[in-house]
């Protein structure tokens, strides 16, 4: 019989050559300000990272420290997520995507503004700039410059 982390296993993705397994994370309360609960499926399979330092990483590759907690009974981040979401604006509708690089104990996030589309390009002065959303019609528009269209 497959165990648990026998199955999450199998869902992998690579990303530059490296394991990861992905979730989401909708912005619905304000409560994800303070905190970030991670989803129970995925909790279960990385129980050891409880009170461990683990990195959020920007599209941007930059990296803040965090730890991790239980928090009423749920994986979560509490220390250092407080930083992260200030620093990316993060507001109620937002989607995160969490890709857990286990190797290096870290998570690649991805942030997705109410429009649907990933804000990246954050300012280079973080904390001063708000973040950028890439909209359909600037990624067309530079797509087609490049093309010759």
């Amino acid at each position: 019989m497959e165990t648990y982390n026998d199955e999450c296993k199998k869902h992998y993705l690579l990303i530059n050559g490296k394991r990861v397994i992905s979730f989401f994370k909708v912005m619905i309360a304000q409560t994800f300000l303070k905190v970030l609960c991670f989803p129970p499926k995925f909790a279960r399979s990385v129980p050891h990272l409880i009170d461990r330092e683990v990195y959020l990483e920007d599209s941007c590759e930059r990296r803040w420290m965090a730890t991790m907690c239980n928090y009423n009974g749920s994986l979560a981040i509490q220390q250092g997520w407080a930083k992260f979401s200030a620093e990316h604006d993060l507001k109620v509708g937002d989607f995160l995507l969490f890709h857990y690089v286990p190797d290096d104990r870290h998570f690649i996030v991805q942030i997705f503004g109410t429009s649907g589309c990933e804000k990246i390009n954050f300012s280079s002065d973080i904390g001063k700039g708000k973040p950028n959303e890439r909209t359909y019609q600037e990624i067309t528009t530079k797509e087609e410059s490049q093309s010759g269209l």
